[in-house]
C-alpha cells in the first residue's frame, strides 16, 4: 500500500486484499504488516485477523489433541459406568476409599468432556469457549490433586488396615495447595495461546516465566506426595508382614511395582521431553506431535488410577476384607506367642468368591 505523504488514507485489507490462502504446507505462519519507509508517516492499523486451517480454526498444534482426548472421555466413561454398577450392586459392603475412587474416576470423565467440547467450539467458529476451559482446567487439577491425596490413603492402609487417618488434614492440605499452584500455571499456559492475538511478546514472556516458576513450586510439592506415598508403602507392608497378612500384603505388592514403573516411566519421559524441547538440532517430535508429550502423561496416570480401582474394587466382602485379621492359631510345637496362618482368607484378587463364614475365630489358649 502506497500511503501519501499528506492528506488521509483510508483502507479496508478485507475488501482490497480478502482472504491469504496458502494451498499447501504445514507449519507455523506469520502476518506481518511493516511501514518501508522509515522517513514516511505512521500509520495505525485496527481489526482483526483470522486464522483457519484446513481442519478449522483449533491450532494445528491442539487438533490431534482433541481426538485423544475424545478416545480418553470413552474410556473414562466405560470405567464410570462399570464402576458405579459394581458400587451399586454391593452398596451394603462398600468402603469409604471406593467412594474416593469413583469421585476421582468422574472428575476424569468430566475434564475430558469439557476439554473436547472447548475444543471443537474452537475449531468450529474460531473463539474460544473460555467457560468450558476454566471448567476443565479446575476439574483437571481437582482430579489430580484429589488423585494424589487418594495414593497416599492408600499407601498408609486406609481401607486395609485402618478405617481412619490420622494425618488426614495434612493429607487435604498439601493437595489443596497442589490444587491451586496447578490452576495458576494452566490458566497462564493457556492465556498465553488464546490470547496471543493481543499479547504483546514481553507480556507473553512474563506470563510464560511466571507458569515455569509455577511448575518449580508444583516439581516440589509433587516430591512431597512421592516420598510421602513410598514411605507410607513401607510402613504399611513391613506392619502386613510383621502380621502375616499375606493376602493384603499381596495387594500392596502389586500396587508398589505399578507405582514404581509410573515414576520410573514419568522420569524417563521427562528426560526425553527436554531433549526434546533443547535439543540444538531441533526437536524429535514436530510441533503438530508435541501433544504426545502431555498425552503420554495421562496415560501414565490413568493406568494407575485402572491400577487402584482394580485392587479396591467394589465387591461383597470388601468390608469384611478390609476390618478383618487373618487370624493366628497355635501349633503344638508353636512358642507361647507365636502366630499361625489358617487358610481360606480372602485375598485382593479372589474376594468375591471367597464365603467370609470361612473366617474363624478361635480363643487363643496356652497349654
Amino acid at each position: 500500500i502506497d500511503v501519501p505523504s499528506s492528506g488521509t488514507l483510508d483502507k479496508n485489507l478485507d475488501k482490497d486484499f480478502g482472504r491469504l490462502e496458502v494451498p499447501d504446507g504445514s507449519g507455523k505462519y506469520i502476518l506481518a504488516l511493516a511501514n518501508c519507509n522509515d522517513d514516511g508517516r505512521d500509520v495505525n492499523v485496527d481489526g482483526e485477523y483470522i486464522w483457519k486451517s484446513v481442519h478449522g480454526y483449533l491450532p494445528g498444534n491442539l487438533f490431534n489433541e482433541m481426538y485423544f482426548y475424545a478416545v480418553l472421555m470413552g474410556v473414562y466413561f466405560i470405567l464410570t459406568v462399570a464402576f458405579g454398577i459394581k458400587m451399586k450392586m454391593h452398596e451394603d459392603a462398600y468402603i469409604p476409599i471406593q467412594r474416593w475412587i469413583f469421585c476421582t474416576i468422574v472428575l476424569g470423565l468430566l475434564e475430558t468432556f469439557f476439554r473436547v467440547g472447548d475444543y471443537w467450539v474452537w475449531n468450529d467458529d474460531g473463539h474460544r469457549f473460555y467457560f468450558a476451559m476454566g471448567t476443565w482446567i479446575f476439574i483437571g487439577e481437582v482430579k489430580r490433586g484429589l488423585s494424589r491425596c487418594l495414593l497416599v490413603m492408600v499407601s498408609l492402609g486406609w481401607g486395609v488396615i485402618r478405617d481412619q487417618l490420622n494425618s488426614l488434614r495434612k493429607i487435604v492440605i498439601l493437595g489443596t495447595l497442589y490444587v491451586g499452584t496447578a490452576m495458576a500455571q494452566d490458566i497462564m499456559d493457556n492465556l498465553a495461546i488464546a490470547e496471543n492475538e493481543v499479547l504483546s511478546d514481553h507480556q507473553e514472556k512474563e506470563l510464560l516465566n511466571a507458569a515455569k516458576a509455577l511448575a518449580f513450586l508444583m516439581a516440589t510439592i509433587d516430591i512431597t506426595f512421592i516420598v510421602w506415598i513410598l514411605y507410607g508403602l513401607d510402613g504399611t507392608m513391613q506392619y502386613l508382614e510383621n502380621m502375616n497378612q499375606s493376602r493384603k500384603l499381596s495387594r500392596y505388592l502389586r500396587l508398589r511395582c505399578i507405582l514404581l514403573f509410573s515414576i520410573l516411566f514419568a522420569m524417563m519421559w521427562i528426560v526425553f521431553s527436554l531433549v526434546n524441547i533443547y535439543n540444538p538440532n531441533g526437536g524429535i517430535l514436530k510441533e503438530q506431535s508435541m501433544w504426545v508429550i502431555g498425552g503420554f502423561k495421562q496415560m501414565n496416570y490413568l493406568v494407575v488410577l485402572i491400577t487402584v480401582a482394580y485392587l479396591w474394587k467394589p465387591n461383597p466382602n470388601a468390608k469384611e476384607f478390609a476390618h478383618v485379621m487373618e487370624l493366628p492359631t497355635l501349633g503344638e510345637e508353636d512358642d507361647e506367642h507365636d502366630l499361625q496362618m489358617i487358610e481360606n482368607i480372602p485375598s485382593a484378587l479372589d474376594d468375591e468368591d471367597v464365603n467370609m463364614d470361612s473366617f474363624r475365630r478361635e480363643p487363643l489358649s496356652k497349654d
